[in-house]
């Protein structure tokens, strides 16, 4: 046994392989776990024979292929209690003693490390493992503890599968993890022995022996001594209980801990979610990497392969865990980030991943450059903490800026960053690639930050190429310091296996795609010298081969022509993925497409050219050129015309609500005719003052609509105002528009608009001419509005439509207040008559401040009606269903950078930009 590296339980080092002989060649493998210097605890069944006679049995650890032989030293007399311990010949190292805990009632949060059968073996034979948590409740007359599992469920096999896997799949998902040790915070409390009742549950409910079951047992307190395990077991504490006012401070900062935890629970699963893992990464080819660098991290990990269901076990036992991702483009680096993400989060009591794109890095301020250079590294890594806190609330994934600092500094957020590559300036750019660079500064900061207690490097995951290629140049990317992974390229008996999977016709002799013939003979024929397995070597090249085959505008033979360059094929393959993609999703999947193939391509060829334009620091907002925010977008019609559009609807609907607000305070509400034929009284008294509060109202509103028209970038409410906990994490619902939510959206906008406008005119004309405008501009626009760009709305105002409600409300309980108290002081009426103003007015102030822009954007979808979709948010949303896009917190960034790097280069310019 090696020395743990690690205090929370379960310890992957302490995990072992129990293997008994039967005696007629057979053997029965199964899970313990090293509880002290030479102890190992298990399951009973696993080291006795029918008889109840101990047999011959040997464990090995997780990374070890030779066996060591154990001796049974205890099971108990009642065979139904299903738990033994075994004694090992020569420990290398001493272990601290486990703590024992008891469960007297109620529910506790378990975890456990074992070796399901369904993992199966490295080349060497070693078992891979896997993590289980769920939930325990003691059966006290059965004296066992129900095990609710949590986690990912099984895949169903289907004809692709091999025979040993549908065997597997058939039998018990958690057979071979007999004998996990089950752990509650540090406390082991039990030992998995069965299933509860595989047919009902299938595996998600199982059955373990509590440690009070053999407590008492006088063999086991005899070996208990003698061993020297630990004499006390420790009641397990019930996180439901001291929930009081009465709880002390500690159980109160343990509650919040948990309630923080919870939090950063749902942004990762969220964050995941952004790239379609739970779709495309289960799908996605596994990969093979290689450890290649940071040796000094991965100690205890050579013999752990590194795939897509092991990555977590791997990076669990890097100490510390520090994991950088390499390979060359469109090997699968994100994908395998994005699988870690998903297995960490079924795991309790670790930092929960959460994703970060690096195309948004701040550049540090100057004066941290100008720093003496022992000083610098410190404020860079405080540097890369803001910036995670900023992520954390422009991402709208945390409400207040105080909960996203506690995330960051209490370090229960794991940062999984993606594009470190971008970074990279250029061939053309003048910057080099010195240690004065934005790269080079990241790598510090990334060095620099530390763990919790300061000691050593944080725990984070980094996926970049290691190399990017400029043409006929090509440039190193420096690394952060961690365990170095290197994706491999496919090999060509996985594209062989890939290929022979493919739908279409089958060959009656062969079973094998009849389409993909001639390229499955080339690689067959010449293993990795074929040309095949040179233009296929990357799953995004698989990937487009495929579409573009599947929709003939490449045939597979065009793809080994050994008269055509590897360079030209790509070209084909990218130029052909759009109109492919077109071809089956403008059918199949809902939003809007465009109506051909080349004019979709033309709106995405804006998209990407306003990408590479706008990026870096525009008017002091950071832009990563990567990501297509809807509240950013509005520059590519031209930023004056827009504005000055944008003044124009400004201005139209406050001038006439102003001219309302003058003719009802020069000559009463509903006397339109009478001011405009000159009929007025006389400006004196009560009638001036109305006169001269209305004109100051009307100049104020004027003049910030002209302020928030003009100004760069829209205003948006920053993230970490108090108000804004109303709207807790608003994201999260910020994309969907069904049911409930599209009628709560439509009331809400049709309600503002027909309320404005139904105010001016009854000021203007009176209650029935505006009581019936009202209703009729409220019902056009609330359905209007809703249907057409409700999702453009919620994107580009960040917003979604429940907080609208609240800033709309609250707009009208100040106002009301406030019309209350001055209508009787300045205007001589009554305080109800400004309380209903002033509500009303309130209302559909707090609609138009926070429309301003969606005001922004839907003015310049108006002018670029010629190249872009007037409805952007519904194309975009499309092109994400179709796989050419993804989720980037509230806006979306192209699927690939290759992708979006070849449709600017070889895309049609666009005439606005």
């Amino acid at each position: 046994m090696r020395q743990e590296y690690r205090e929370e339980h379960p310890v992957p080092d302490r995990v072992v392989e129990t293997v008994m002989e039967l005696g007629d060649g057979r053997r029965q493998w199964g899970t313990g776990y090293v509880i002290a210097d030479r102890s190992v605890l298990t399951a009973r069944h696993l080291v006795v024979d029918a008889g109840g006679a101990p047999v011959r049995v040997t464990v090995r650890d997780m990374s070890s292929s030779e066996p060591l032989p154990a001796t049974v030293v205890w099971t108990p007399a009642d065979p139904t209690v299903d738990v033994a311990l075994l004694e090992l010949a020569a420990p290398s190292v001493r272990l601290r003693n486990v703590r024992w805990g008891r469960i007297d009632g109620g529910r506790r949060e378990v975890a456990g490390l074992g070796f399901p059968s369904r993992q199966g073996r490295t080349p060497d034979g070693v078992r891979h493992s896997d993590h289980l948590w769920g939930w325990v409740t003691l059966q006290p007359r059965r004296h066992v503890l129900s095990v609710d599992v949590g986690g990912p469920t099984r895949r169903a096999p289907d004809m692709r599968d091999s025979p040993e896997r549908v065997q597997r799949w058939q039998a018990s998902q958690w057979s071979g993890a007999s004998g996990t040790a089950l752990f509650s915070g540090p406390y082991l409390v039990g030992v998995l022995s069965s299933d509860a009742d595989p047919d009902t549950y299938d595996g998600t409910r199982l059955h373990a022996v509590p440690v009070s079951a053999w407590w008492d047992d006088p063999e086991f307190v005899q070996e208990r001594r003698r061993l020297g395990l630990d004499p006390h077991c420790y009641p397990v504490p019930d996180p439901a209980a001291n929930t009081s006012a009465a709880a002390s401070p500690l159980a109160r900062t343990a509650a919040e801990e948990d309630l923080r935890l919870a939090i950063a629970q749902q942004i990762g699963a969220f964050t995941s979610g952004w790239h379609g893992v739970s779709e495309e990464a289960d799908q996605a080819l596994d990969v093979h990497c290689s450890a290649v660098g940071g040796e000094e991290y991965a100690r205890n990990v050579q013999a752990i392969p590194i795939t897509h269901d092991s990555i977590h076990t791997y990076y669990l036992a890097l100490s510390p865990g520090r994991m950088i991702i390499t390979g060359p483009s469109g090997s699968g680096k994100t994908i395998l980030a994005l699988r870690l993400m998903r297995q960490l989060l079924d795991m309790p009591g670790q930092p929960v991943p959460v994703y970060f794109n690096l195309a948004a890095w701040r550049v540090p301020s100057p004066d941290i450059r100008r720093m003496p250079p022992d000083a610098r590294p410190r404020a860079l890594a405080e540097c890369f903490e803001g910036w995670l806190v900023d992520q954390l609330l422009e991402n709208d994934l945390v409400v207040t800026w105080k909960d996203a600092r506690r995330l960051v500094a209490g370090r229960r957020i794991l940062p999984v960053l993606d594009g470190m590559d971008q970074l990279l300036p250029d061939a053309a750019s003048a910057e080099p690639a010195s240690s004065g660079s934005v790269l080079d500064d990241l790598v510090c900061a990334l060095d620099s930050y530390r763990d919790i207690h300061g000691g050593s490097r944080g725990a984070l995951v980094v996926a970049t190429r290691a190399r990017k290629d400029f043409g006929a140049e090509s440039r190193d990317i420096p690394l952060p310091e961690g365990s170095v992974v290197q994706v491999e390229r496919l090999t060509w008996r996985q594209i062989q296996e890939h290929l022979e999977s493919a739908r279409g016709p089958r060959d009656q002799e062969t079973n094998t795609p009849v389409d993909w013939g001639p390229v499955l003979e080339d690689i067959g024929a010449h293993g990795d010298q074929s040309v095949a397995a040179r233009r296929l070597d990357t799953p995004w090249k698989l990937t487009l081969a495929e579409w573009a085959a599947a929709s003939r505008h490449v045939t597979p033979d065009e793809l080994i022509k050994h008269e055509t360059s590897d360079v030209e094929v790509e070209e084909k393959l990218l130029a052909s993925f759009v109109p492919s993609v077109h071809g089956y999703h403008s059918v199949h999947t809902s939003g809007t497409s465009g109506k051909s193939p080349q004019q979709a391509m033309n709106w995405l060829t804006v998209l990407a050219q306003h990408l590479e334009q706008y990026r870096g620091t525009v008017h002091g907002v950071p832009l990563s050129g990567r990501e297509v925010v809807l509240a950013r977008i509005w520059p590519v019609a031209g930023t004056w015309r827009v504005r000055i559009a944008h003044l124009f609807v400004h201005t139209v609907p406050l001038v006439f609500f102003s001219l309302a607000c003058i003719i009802a305070a020069v000559c009463g509400p509903g006397h339109a005719s009478n001011f405009f034929t000159g009929r007025w009284p006389s400006l004196t008294g009560a009638t001036a003052t109305r006169f001269w509060v209305a004109l100051g109202l009307s100049g104020a509103l004027l003049a910030a609509g002209a302020y928030f028209a003009l100004r760069y970038w829209p205003w948006m409410p920053p993230t970490h105002w108090p108000l804004l906990a109303f709207a807790q994490r608003r994201t999260q619902g910020l994309r969907s528009r069904r049911g409930p939510r599209r009628i709560v959206s439509g009331l809400e906008i049709g309600s503002a608009i027909g309320l404005g406008v139904g105010m001016a005119v009854m000021l203007a004309f009176g209650w029935t001419p505006g009581i019936a405008a009202g209703a009729v501009v409220a019902a056009l626009f609330g359905w209007f509005m809703e249907a057409k760009v409700g999702l453009d709305r919620t994107l580009s105002g960040n917003f979604n439509p429940k907080f609208f409600w609240v800033l709309d409300t609250l707009g009208a309980a100040i106002f009301a207040g406030l019309g209350a108290l001055l209508f009787p002081l300045l205007l001589d009426y009554s305080w109800t008559t400004g309380l209903a103003f002033g509500g009303c007015f309130g209302f559909v102030l707090g609609f138009g401040f926070f429309l301003v822009p969606w005001l922004r954007y839907i003015t310049a979808m108006t002018l670029a009606r010629n190249e872009l979709p007037w409805r952007l948010a519904a194309f975009l949303d499309w092109a994400r269903k179709a796989g050419l896009m993804t989720i980037s917190g509230v806006g979306f960034q192209f699927r690939h950078q290759e992708l979006q790097e070849w449709i600017v280069r070889k895309g049609p310019p666009s005439a606005s930009i």
